[in-house]
């Protein structure tokens, strides 16, 4: 009997305990919207979920600050490759504008102060007259000190609702202020062969992580979540709203 329940105690342990392992061991490669260049280690698999308000928070709490409309959300899998140390790969489906994109990424740079990865996506709006077309990514992470981390992403796209071949970079930090809790920031300017009146966008978040799970919720001008949807400029041919019409969001995260 009590061999049994010393079995049965152990099996729970390595269950509950595992999700912590692969938390420490590898980490999915997101901040808000940017890729980073961290990686999930092993066969981890990480479950990715994405929400954006679409109406922006306005001054009153009449409608919820835009919570009481609708939202476009996002679902999607990240798969860590043992037999390629470094390798994931990642499928995602978006509602806004019925968006699958499906990518390899490959960490080739871990220094104690320098991450670089190379990210090769493929975007599929699947709504008629929807763009399809690549991207190709090179997320760098520098980490000055333990606490702080800043990440640049060169982006090519091969396409844009309104340019061919657009060339830009996004830029993101993550302030770590315990353990389990940080802020996290981007900035997506917009390319040069985009016209001057669209907006450049931003986005702004708190994260908490715990055993697993990382929670952001964020304020940002951005409605989209893929890179040709955040970094294009044009998104469906508006782009970004202006900075003062932001909206709220939010990304839920699994490791297993």
């Amino acid at each position: 009997m009590k061999g049994g329940l010393r079995s049965r105690a152990f099996l729970a342990a390595l269950l509950l305990g595992s999700p912590l392992a692969a938390q420490e061991d590898s980490d999915l490669p997101l901040l808000l919207n940017l890729p980073t260049a961290d990686h999930l280690a092993d066969w981890d698999i990480g479950l990715r979920f994405t929400h954006r308000f679409q109406e922006q928070a306005k001054g009153n709490s009449r409608d919820f600050y835009g919570l009481d409309n609708g939202a476009y959300t996002g679902l999607g899998l990240d798969f860590g490759i043992k037999a390629i140390p470094g390798l994931n790969a990642q499928v995602f489906r978006t509602s806004d504008r019925k968006t699958l994109t499906l990518a390899l990424q490959e960490q080739v740079i871990a220094r104690e102060q320098w991450r670089v990865a190379v990210r090769v996506e493929r975007f599929d709006e699947t709504v008629k007259g929807g763009q399809v077309g690549t991207t190709v990514q090179v997320p760098v992470d520098w980490q000055p000190w333990a606490p702080l981390t800043f990440t640049l992403v060169p982006t090519y796209l091969s396409r844009s609702a309104t340019a061919e071949s657009v060339v830009t970079a996004g830029v993101g930090t993550h302030w770590a202020f315990t353990e389990s809790q940080g802020l996290i920031g981007e900035y997506y300017p917009r390319p040069s062969k985009v016209d001057a009146a669209f907006e450049r966008g931003w986005a702004l978040g708190y994260q908490y992580r715990t055993h697993g799970h990382r929670f952001s919720i964020l304020a940002t001008n951005q409605l989209g979540t893929t890179a040709n949807q955040v970094l294009g400029g044009d998104y469906q041919g508006f782009g970004p709203r202006p900075s003062g019409a932001w909206a709220l969001g939010f990304n839920v995260i699994r490791i297993f």
